[in-house]
């Protein structure tokens, strides 16, 4: 099915599922605005937008199976694989994050039901950037996702150090929001476009300009900012430690997911034959993200700070997969992102479920002795720490697997070690957490006594272990529906065609 998104109809079937979530949020945020006093009105909320991610699905499967596709002519959205595998992936992440957040703001006592809302409000700006196939289009989802999420990363209105964190993520948010538009501008005064296709058809066979040079390269700083790749790392620890817990799970995967791929369409799609200008830029960053994030990785005692480090350091395994400019490459991308969304949401999950009640500080000594009270989650947990560390026969082996064949295959071996030596470093924190659950005493009768799940997140966890599991044995699946989605952005296979 062919849409012509010049015309009102076409453009808002293209965009349906944005549209879908879009128009839910404001529904949830007139029945907030009717009841917002109690814990059935916040968990209410919850369960609407729950709601509203699953109609927004729905939406995404039908202009899946229709086949939807543009016209051929360049637009500012994308009809193609690429954009519906990483719209599913955000909607799962959303969804999840809905589900773990209804029963933590319960315990908390952060009752505000306007919580929800923003949730969806920052998916949408997620969808868009997973969508755009136009700069502007990239800047407009970037600001509607982060705006939300500068709020939420402030919703812990009881603790100083989330509104600390939502201030500095909002100051340097914005320091990075405008090296991106200055660099969007700069683009447009170099190639006159806007448009990924019509940028990449400007540039084939021209020379690169210093104007051009300078707008790709602040392009570049402000989605390293958004992916907290080192040295623009900085603001990420102190917010996600600060920030409620389904929140920073949430930033550590949604915000790193749609960043993701928005550059990897931006890079392969609008800058295919200027390979020599971003690679470089993209090698350095992901060497000194992976050995940085992992080294300060361990000296934290705070599991969420621990995992802070650990998801920049996760940034730069992806940056390896994006180094390589590839239809493998690309669909290494999505796949990696598959498995380490699932093992954060799990992990994050497990952290919620663990913090005392007026305490949001989880210490990796808190965890001591969990396996006697709690052995399934504290199994769950360890499966998600492992997938995370890339141990054999979990879904984060097979990622880091194809992560480095993708650098392997262009012929390089410096990314590939250092992804090596990253891992091998990894061990030295993910597995002391392992080994305090199972192999230590609790520190007292009632340690664990305030650890709660609600059968969402029990079915959360479940799912995601299960998952992990299941295709760290099998992910024959998932990596083709991931390759076949890379293979589906439009200047990708005829920009490594000219190569």
């Amino acid at each position: 099915m062919n849409l012509d998104t010049h015309t009102p109809i076409g453009a808002a079937l293209a965009l349906l599922p944005e549209l879908v979530l879009t128009a839910w949020s404001l529904v949830v945020l007139l029945v907030v605005a009717w009841r917002h006093t109690t814990e059935r009105d916040s968990q209410l909320a919850g369960w609407l937008s729950f709601v509203g991610v699953a109609l927004s699905g729905v939406a995404l499967w039908w202009l899946w199976s229709h086949d939807a596709r543009s016209d051929g002519v360049p637009h500012m959205i994308a009809l193609d694989e690429f954009r519906y595998a990483s719209a599913a992936l955000i909607l799962g992440i959303t969804g999840a994050t809905t589900l773990l957040s209804i029963r933590y703001l319960t315990r908390q006592r952060l009752l505000a039901p306007e919580y929800h809302c923003l949730v969806l409000f920052a998916a949408v700006g997620m969808l868009l950037m997973a969508a755009a196939s136009d700069l502007i289009m990239v800047f407009l989802g970037l600001e509607v996702m982060s705006v939300s999420v500068y709020v939420l990363a402030g919703f812990d209105r009881f603790r100083r150090s989330s509104a600390e964190a939502a201030l500095k993520y909002f100051l340097i948010g914005a320091f990075a929001s405008g090296f991106l538009l200055y660099g969007i501008a700069l683009i447009w005064g170099a190639t006159g476009q806007t448009n990924l296709t019509l940028i990449a058809a400007q540039l084939t066979g021209a020379p690169t300009t210093l104007l051009l040079r300078l707008g790709l390269g602040m392009l570049l700083i402000g989605f390293a900012f958004k992916v907290s790749a080192v040295p623009f790392h900085m603001w990420a620890p102190d917010v996600y430690d600060g920030s409620p817990t389904p929140i920073t799970g949430f930033m550590a995967t949604g915000v790193k997911a749609a960043a993701f791929v928005a550059l990897v369409r931006v890079l392969n799609e609008g800058f295919p034959s200027a390979k020599e200008l971003w690679q470089p830029i993209i090698g350095a960053l992901a060497v000194a993200t992976i050995l940085f994030g992992n080294i300060v990785a361990l000296a934290q005692d705070s599991l969420k700070r621990m995992l802070a480090y650990s998801s920049v350091a996760h940034a730069g395994y992806i940056l390896v997969a994006v180094w390589a400019g590839t239809p493998f490459g690309s669909g290494a991308v999505l796949f990696y992102l598959a498995s380490y969304c699932m093992a954060t949401i799990g992990s994050f999950g497990m952290v919620a479920a663990v913090e005392h009640v007026g305490s949001r500080t989880v210490l990796i000594d808190d965890l001591e002795g969990l396996f006697e009270k709690r052995p399934w989650g504290s199994l769950s947990l360890a499966i998600c720490l492992l997938s995370l560390l890339g141990f054999p026969a979990t879904f984060g082996f097979v990622g880091k697997w194809y992560l480095i064949a993708s650098a392997l295959r262009e012929g390089h071996w410096i990314l590939p070690v250092a992804t090596v030596i990253g891992s091998a470093i990894s061990a030295g924190y993910y597995l002391p957490v392992v080994t305090a659950m199972t192999f230590k005493p609790e520190r007292s009768v009632d340690a664990h006594r305030q650890v709660a799940f609600s059968r969402a997140s029990k079915a959360i966890v479940a799912a995601v272990v299960g998952a992990t599991i299941l295709f760290g044995i099998w992910p024959t699946p998932v990596l083709d529906g991931a390759l076949a989605s890379a293979r589906s952005l439009t200047n990708l296979v005829s920009g490594m065609a000219e190569r």
